[in-house]
């Protein structure tokens, strides 16, 4: 998978220069040159380095602060092309749209980049406008070609690489992200949203001004908040905040079925006392019920250390398969259960451990289903979120009564350590 290659590469870098000490200066020219390099690819790509660039965990400080640029710092481009855009949509001079409009972004990323600006009418409310970069279907279509050429390579120079539906996930991760690029798809993963948290607390997302919304445009309200490097100096529960996204991302999984799987730092603001805004609403991930059900199957019986289980539910799930020996296979993944269950679940890092997952499947020659890309790129990044942050707090941990609530059995005792 998508996610599986790209944690073999974090891990590889965290062997090859986190444990042996490259020296600082070689991590940040190496960081710079794959900051560039994404940026000059496109869209997918900066993506792929945003996601590496939350996982402090794993990659050199040094690399990842490089990778960091790419969340909200993508060289922007002219305001004549925002103006442009913006007269076309909606058929009316900007002056006429707004009554003031920042020609400078706040924030300039992969697929659009955001203005602030202020609605007419006496109230002056101001607004934040996300304007789609023009040439961005052109180049999305191109990194899917990249992108698939290589799967295809890798797949015939490494045959067992067909196993983990490795061209299926890339090709999944591509949809999501020419997804993202229709503004219109937002608009209503925004809605969506909204709905799935109404009520709750600890979670909000912008509010839209529908008349100045279409498919190359966004308008919403202009949220301040306090971003993730200031949390401390501002006083706010970071611990708290770091609690509350793993719920919510476990929320979205198992019990909506309905996953932002871009949750970067350059996407979150926080505002007092501990309240998430989650921002860019383009990148979602989506489960049928059936997956869902499965999904929560499997991580629930890992949790509770019943490998056999783990075992059936991979192999009866597969597309396809050409196991040799199950029961052979079915002891190895009881053998790595029973592994995760002596370490506990205050230990573990989910992500890699579903990756040791995949690998064993690889082994046996059992094809692992493609549409688990989205949610584990949501798994990856919410882990991310608390490794920076609170890295005490386990995202396998606040899983569990979740996963629980979705198959309607009694939560396991929780992790104390």
């Amino acid at each position: 998978m998508v996610r599986g290659v790209a944690g073999a590469g974090l891990v590889f870098a965290r062997e090859r220069w986190g444990e042996r000490g490259a020296p600082e200066a070689t991590l940040r020219a190496t960081g710079r040159a794959l900051e560039h390099l994404c940026t000059r690819l496109g869209a997918t790509f900066i993506k792929i380095g945003q996601i590496a660039s939350t996982r402090a965990d794993l990659l050199p400080e040094a690399l990842r602060v490089e990778l960091a640029r790419l969340q909200d710092r993508v060289p922007a481009f002219p305001f004549e092309e925002v103006r442009r855009i913006i007269e076309t949509e909606f058929g009316v001079p900007l002056e006429t749209a707004f009554a003031r409009f920042d020609p400078v972004p706040v924030a300039a990323a992969s697929v659009a980049q955001v203005h602030e600006a202020v609605l007419p009418g006496p109230a002056g409310e101001r607004v934040a406008v996300k304007v789609r970069r023009p040439d961005i279907l052109e180049k999305a279509q191109l990194d899917r070609s990249i992108l698939l050429f290589a799967g295809r390579l890798l797949e015939r120079t490494v045959p067992t690489l067909r196993l983990v539906s490795l061209e299926g996930a890339i090709r999944a991760f591509c949809d999501a992200v020419e997804a993202q690029i229709h503004l219109e798809n937002e608009a209503e993963n925004n809605r969506r949203f909204t709905r799935n948290f109404v009520g709750e607390t600890e979670v909000r997302f912008p509010r839209l001004v529908p008349a100045l919304c279409s498919d190359a445009v966004l308008t919403m309200e202009f949220v301040d908040g306090v971003r993730e490097e200031d949390l401390v100096a501002r006083g706010l529960d970071v611990r708290a905040i770091v609690e509350a996204g793993m719920r919510a991302v476990c929320r979205m999984i198992f019990l909506h079925g309905f996953v932002h799987s871009d949750l970067h730092p350059g996407n979150l603001r926080f505002e007092e006392p501990g309240r998430i805004v989650v921002l860019d609403l383009g990148l979602v991930g989506e489960l049928v019920d059936e997956d869902r059900r499965s999904l929560a199957q499997m991580l629930f019986a890992l949790a509770t250390g019943d490998g056999k289980t783990v075992a059936r539910i991979f192999y009866e799930n597969a597309p396809e398969r050409h196991t040799m020996d199950y029961a052979a296979y079915e002891s190895e993944i009881v053998a790595f259960v029973d592994n995760v269950r002596v370490r506990g679940f205050g230990n573990l890092q989910i992500t890699l451990e579903i990756g040791r997952l995949f690998d064993i499947l690889r082994r046996h020659r059992i094809q692992a289903r493609s549409h688990m890309t989205m949610v584990n790129l949501a798994l990856m990044t919410a882990e991310g979120l608390g490794k920076r942050l609170a890295p005490e707090l386990s995202l396998t941990d606040e899983a569990l009564p979740y996963l629980a609530e979705a198959l309607g059995v009694p939560a396991p005792v929780r992790s104390t350590g």
